[in-house]
């Protein structure tokens, strides 16, 4: 046996209605149909913009994600870099200190000129 269509069920419920209601309580009967099928035209239209605005949420998170990971490789590098900087400016100042106490090349503080 297959599934009834959506058409006979409603042709047997209307068949069904019109044995039940007299024609005043028929016409408030189908009515009501009538709105309850506006209802879940609505509820379906809601839940497709709800998973429309899901897949639009989370194709947007993506796009975070990637901005964010984006911006700690761009952190790590200059954080490198600085660091190399640092300890490079230790080491020349550390050189300068040693030639100004030293007495080395022909500035005041030590350092060689390129003369």
């Amino acid at each position: 046996m297959t599934a009834p269509t959506l058409e006979d069920v409603q042709a047997k419920l209307d068949i069904l209605a019109k044995e039940r209601f007299e024609e005043p309580d028929y016409e408030l009967f189908c009515a009501l149909l009538h709105q309850l099928d506006k209802y879940k035209k609505l509820a379906d239209s809601n839940r497709e913009a709800l998973y429309s605005q899901d897949k639009e949420f989370a194709s947007h998170m993506d796009i975070q994600k990637k901005k964010i990971e984006s911006l700690n490789r761009d952190v790590a590098y200059w954080q490198h870099k600085c660091t190399v900087l640092y300890v490079e400016n230790d080491r020349l100042m550390n050189q300068l200190g040693e030639g100004a106490e030293h007495g080395g090349g022909d500035y005041p503080n030590g350092v060689i000129s390129k003369s």
